[in-house]
């Protein structure tokens, strides 16, 4: 769009202030907020060395904190045992268990969702190491 013109004021239009200023209908601010804005939520990130650290595991997810469990640290056995607590943990209590890498889960309680969009479409992806 071309700037307007006038031939008496040096080609271009001088603004006068009589003239009707567009009006728009916002609809973000006329609606009422129907969804609110939740408190910042708090995850927590463990790296237990052992087994010991489970207590503290099966806290966070009582207290309705999803957890971070990377058992990168742990020898095989600990680490099956910590798996095979957290499983029944998140069954108990109705949360849930992804593992986000190798030896690396997130366990959430039961008013977390988890929404994974990254899955590869066959077992031979880059993701599907055990």
């Amino acid at each position: 769009m071309g700037a307007l013109r006038d031939e008496h004021h040096n080609g271009w239009l001088m603004p006068s202030g009589n003239y009707p200023a567009a009006v728009y209908e916002d609809s973000w601010a006329t609606q009422e907020s129907a969804v609110a804005v939740p408190a910042p939520a708090k995850i927590v990130s463990l790296k237990p060395t052992g087994f010991e650290a489970a207590r503290t595991v099966g806290e966070h997810i009582r207290a309705a904190v999803p957890v971070v469990m990377d058992l990168t640290e742990m020898t095989d056995a600990e680490a099956k045992r910590m798996v095979d607590f957290a499983s029944g943990l998140v069954f108990g209590t109705q949360g849930g268990i992804e593992r986000i890498a190798r030896r690396v889960f997130l366990l959430t309680p039961a008013d977390v969702e988890v929404m994974v969009i990254d899955r590869p479409l066959d077992e031979t992806g880059f993701y599907n190491q055990s």
